[in-house]
């Protein structure tokens, strides 16, 4: 199934990344850019499947009976045009999610861990170039390079050395709009990434249950990927295609994190980001 931001969360999640643009030249007396990712598979975790749904519904769907999201029985049995809006409703009103998984583009892969709030989140992305820690509290974003991040940005491991040294383990601060550092933040952004994440790119098809991840599920299929969906709670389970997995679970559990104390931040402007 491909999203508006993914080829099953593939394509244009990396594209996000990718198009990122690489370092600024040593002249612009600037730290760097953002990268060009590409890391390794990683598992994936068992799913927790709360009883029930958020009844936050959108009125648009629960106007109509067949469509709202199930408090008890299987969607099993419905058409996929009702299954695919339960669960994009159903995605829609969680409160937080933990997605986690492994995307590519062509020779390009990441390898991400996060989870999200409606007013945040934090977690993990690991590429070839580096990994890197993001948060989000509202419209500000935190952002924790490795060392091999700036590495991989830099000409020289001169160039390098000094910007770690100036750094000095601390996050970086940014914002949801900057154009370079922002899309970082997106993968730690519930509003900005999963509620668009379960677009089909053409007609969806059901496929034949199974369990996913330990969930009873029913898939959906775009012919692109599959879309795995809770059979209890119309939750996503999985986003499939190929090699390429997105698993979500622990739904309503996540709290928006907290931000770091100032001693450990440094204002990404002040380094010419």
């Amino acid at each position: 199934m491909v999203g508006k931001r993914s080829g099953v969360g593939a394509v244009a999640l990396m594209a996000l990344v990718v198009g990122c643009g690489g370092p600024k030249d040593a002249g612009d007396d600037a730290l760097g850019s953002t990268p060009t990712p590409a890391p390794s598979q990683s598992s994936v975790p068992t799913p927790v499947r709360p009883s029930t749904v958020a009844t936050d519904t959108p009125s648009a769907i629960l106007d109509k009976p067949t469509i709202g999201v199930p408090s008890s029985g299987s969607v099993a049995g419905l058409s996929a045009k009702v299954i695919l809006a339960k669960t994009q409703a159903a995605a829609k009103a969680a409160t937080s999610v933990r997605m986690k998984g492994a995307v590519s583009d062509g020779k390009e892969r990441m390898v991400l861990d996060v989870r999200v709030t409606k007013n945040g989140g934090q977690g993990s992305i690991t590429t070839s170039d580096g990994g890197m820690s993001v948060m989000v509290i509202g419209k500000t974003a935190y952002l924790k390079m490795s060392n091999k991040f700036w590495q991989s940005q830099t000409k020289s491991k001169a160039e390098a050395d000094a910007i770690v040294g100036l750094i000095a383990g601390r996050w970086i601060k940014t914002t949801m709009s900057d154009k370079d550092l922002g899309n970082f933040a997106l993968f730690a952004s519930k509003a900005e990434f999963f509620d668009t994440l379960f677009e089909p790119s053409g007609a969806v098809k059901k496929t034949a249950p199974k369990t996913v991840d330990g969930v009873p599920a029913i898939g959906l299929g775009d012919g692109d990927g599959t879309l795995w969906v809770d059979t209890a709670t119309a939750r996503p389970v999985s986003l499939e295609s190929g090699s390429d997995k997105l698993s979500f679970s622990e739904y309503n559990q996540v709290t928006t994190p907290k931000a770091p104390p100032a001693s450990q931040v440094i204002d990404g402007k002040a380094l010419g980001m």
